[in-house]
């Protein structure tokens, strides 16, 4: 028996239902801030505020225990959220709840949770799905990865048992969302006698997408997902390079007997929003952008030689594995920070106006992506107000559908 689950008994994956449904041409997304200094039912006002521009189909929450951004650089002068939020890792909300709450307020829009396989059990995630999908008209989705450092190391958990889990929980999850009856599942983490979780709920069809990169993760997001996601620019900076690699992964789904089926692409987006290409250049010295530029802004370190940039980090030095903000000192921090240089930073980001930043944003579409996830973390370095940030991200997905 395979870690994957591809030979199973009667009532399993071979006897599935089609794992997936018909995507928009194109959909966008946009990320949620909250702090746990605040009550979550500001989240719910926020939610309103999105479904009132029109222009965006999915609230989304990545499932974050500690902070991407380290508590040794949180400080007023660098963040004015140090001054309402005194620790950054208080900005990580439990994603599911903040969902709630944001659903509590909207009809038409969905939502999506991005978290990982070695966090959350599949049986629970797809309870979980179920129960919240019934709440929207909109979009329900899941993006499952194999896990970071920074969310299981300090608490305990092995980073090494993401993939062979993920492998698993992606199969499994396809039969307890899609499934009418109880199913069997014989794997090498979990395995599974009549299990069933009833039927509520899976009239919205809730979908699930991969979420990372590696040949085992895109194997197993091919065979039994609804989607695989990425990133851009972080991962992918050239749109051209992102299109040749979709369509291999399109061959590969007509090669596996997939070709009929919805399988959508999506990209997760890290965007800078403010008054222009000219008005960024007073962020990049900012030390938190330095620090998100050397950790994440080309998660292959390797990529940065290709735009001409040496990288600051080792070349064999991956986030997932090895980011573990919470365990540096200040001055290490600032050490890395100061290595990093202006331009660095601005390929780091797509930011400018919302035009400029719909225009970074659209080629990618135009090579296959049709679901686009923006995160805009101007707010992380100057203050505006809560409405002009909606409606910038608004606009930036306005653009993108509309080309």
């Amino acid at each position: 028996m395979t870690g994957t689950g591809e030979s199973h008994k009667e009532r399993t994956i071979g006897q599935a239902k089609p794992f997936g449904h018909q995507s928009p041409p194109l959909r966008t997304g946009i990320g949620m801030w909250a702090s746990r200094y605040q009550s979550p039912k500001v989240i719910t006002h926020f939610a309103r505020k999105v479904e009132a521009t029109g222009y965006v189909d999915q609230l989304v929450v990545w499932d974050q225990l500690m902070n991407w951004f380290p508590q040794g650089l949180w400080e007023p002068k660098f963040t004015p959220l140090a001054g309402v939020c005194p620790d950054a890792d208080s900005l990580c909300p439990d994603p599911f709840a903040a969902v709630a709450f944001a659903l509590s307020g909207v009809e038409r829009v969905g939502f999506a949770v991005a978290t990982d396989s070695l966090r959350r059990e599949p049986a629970e995630l797809a309870q979980t799905l179920l129960t919240l999908a019934t709440a929207t008209e909109g979009r329900a989705t899941l993006f499952l990865g194999a896990g970071e450092a920074r969310h299981v190391i300090p608490f305990g958990r092995k980073r090494s048992l993401g993939i062979k889990r993920l492998e698993e929980a992606l199969p499994i999850l396809r039969l307890l969302l899609k499934e009418d009856k109880p199913v069997d599942f014989d794997g090498q983490v979990w395995k599974m006698r009549d299990a069933f979780l009833g039927n509520g709920g899976k009239d919205r069809r809730p979908e699930v997408m991969a979420m990372g990169s590696g040949p085992r993760l895109v194997a197993a997001a091919l065979r039994y997902a609804d989607g695989f996601s990425t990133g851009a620019p972080f991962v992918f900076a050239d749109p051209a390079e992102y299109g040749k690699v979709i369509r291999g992964y399109k061959q590969t789904l007509v090669d596996l007997g997939r070709g009929n089926e919805p399988f959508s692409f999506a990209l997760h987006h890290i965007a800078f929003l403010c008054d222009g290409k000219d008005d960024f250049e007073r962020y990049v010295d900012n030390p938190l952008l330095k620090w998100y530029a050397a950790t994440g802004g080309r998660i292959n370190q390797a990529d940065w030689a290709k735009e001409g940039i040496e990288p600051v980090m080792p070349l064999d030095w991956h986030y997932a594995f090895k980011m573990l903000p919470g365990s540096m000192t200040r001055d290490e921090l600032l050490a890395i920070a100061d290595r990093v240089p202006p331009e660095m930073v601005r390929k780091t980001f797509f930011y400018g106006t919302p035009e400029e930043v719909a225009a970074e944003i659209r080629p990618f579409a135009e090579q296959g992506a049709d679901c686009h996830l923006i995160a805009d973390v101007s707010g992380l370095v100057f203050e505006t107000n809560p409405e002009l940030r909606i409606e910038r991200l608004a606009e930036v997905c306005r653009l993108v559908k509309a080309g």
